[in-house]
């Protein structure tokens, strides 16, 4: 039986690509005068943003400060749930399981987002880099979602993201996995982390929890 649901932040509840797309962007060209392929750009979803800075420059703090200022600045207008997040969480919490959000975004950052859009209500536990030592594709992060909702089997439980280092989190600590086919990121790819599922919505989630 299913006792939680963790979801990816940004690509998987809410719509932050061309955001992200667009800081990376700003930051390449602002910072180091260079064009980096959106391409490229998309292989770093789901990587903690320090790691990819560091693919180009030995100092990252002023590719970051950039990044971010850049991002905070347009966050608001550029931001959305997908369709039909609200309603899958909605139905996700009355069937009694514990939800949870595992980003690779930093907490000011992630709860920019989700306070934007009232989505603390659904969520038990918010883990951000900040809360672990070991990051995504790794399996801490999950594993301390687990900790602190006191659940000691991870194979309980179900990850759910639009990266490749959200579905190798997910298998790494033993829980089921479902990739979202709404990624930027090529299915082929994708699918190459070898998720349990596939869905078109997070609509579908509630229907893979009662096949468990």
């Amino acid at each position: 039986m299913i006792k939680a649901v963790f979801f990816d932040l940004d690509g998987t509840v809410l719509d932050t690509n061309e955001l992200i797309l667009q800081s990376f962007r700003h930051a390449f060209s602002t910072r180091l005068n260079i064009t980096v392929p959106d391409e490229t750009i998309l292989t770093f979803f789901g990587e903690p943003l320090h790691y990819s800075m560091a693919k180009y420059s030995d100092d990252v703090e002023p590719l970051l400060e950039t990044y971010r200022e850049f991002n905070w600045k347009h966050h608001d207008s550029m931001v959305e749930p997908f369709h039909g997040t609200i309603e899958a969480l909605e139905q996700l919490k009355a069937m009694g399981l514990y939800l949870g959000i595992i980003t690779s975004k930093r907490r000011n950052v992630a709860m920019k987002g989700i306070d934007l859009f009232d989505l603390s209500k659904y969520f038990d536990v918010i883990i951000t880099p900040e809360d672990t030592e070991e990051h995504k594709p790794k399996a801490g992060p999950l594993l301390k979602a687990c900790e602190l909702l006191g659940i000691e089997d991870p194979s309980t439980t179900i990850m759910v993201g639009d990266s490749t280092y959200d579905i190798l989190c997910g298998k790494n600590a033993n829980a089921s996995t479902v990739a979202v086919k709404y990624s930027k990121i090529d299915l082929d790819i994708l699918k190459s982390a070898g998720p349990d599922f596939l869905v078109d919505s997070l609509l579908e989630i509630p229907d893979i929890v009662k096949g468990f």
